[in-house]
């Protein structure tokens, strides 16, 4: 009985150990945010919504101080996030128009996305990207050109 007992606990710890070690920490849990805005149409009010699904990897770079030593401490650095957008423009319950946002982040969580006459404003930081709903195209200010990669594209 006894070794059955210590056969089991070995393979149970075993077990934990081997999941404990497949952990990615650098990965952060992708987070969603749902918001409904309106657009005036030929003198009608037009609801759309946008949904933002977002991943953020952390790079790891270790403290310059404690080069050579066994145990070095992280140090802070900026995430690449990827931002997944997911535009509903007829209210129906498939999306439209999805893009694909890529940019170096902040540790904070500068991310907002924005109202406007003719669709929404996506800002990050001092960073400004136009989508204009009704034309179903967007706009990067020239400033804001090198920091943002676009991937766009429809649903069928």
């Amino acid at each position: 009985m006894k070794k059955i007992f210590t056969i089991l606990s070995l393979a149970t710890l075993t077990a934990f150990a081997g999941y404990g070690q497949n952990q990615n920490s650098g990965v952060m849990k992708a987070t969603t945010q749902l918001k409904t805005f309106t657009v005036s149409e030929d003198g009608k009010e037009k609801e759309y919504s946008v949904k933002v699904m977002e991943r953020r990897k952390y790079g790891m770079e270790l403290d310059s101080k404690d080069r050579g030593l066994v145990n070095q401490d992280r140090k802070s650095t900026s995430p690449f996030v990827s931002k997944l957008v997911a535009i509903d423009s007829d209210s129906d319950k498939n999306y439209d128009d999805y893009m694909v946002l890529k940019y170096k982040g902040t540790v904070n969580n500068d991310f907002e996305v924005a109202q406007t006459e003719k669709g929404f404003d996506i800002i990050v930081g001092d960073k400004t990207m136009h989508y204009d709903v009704l034309k179903s195209n967007y706009v990067v200010k020239k400033k804001s050109k090198n920091f943002f990669i676009i991937d766009e594209f429809e649903s069928e």
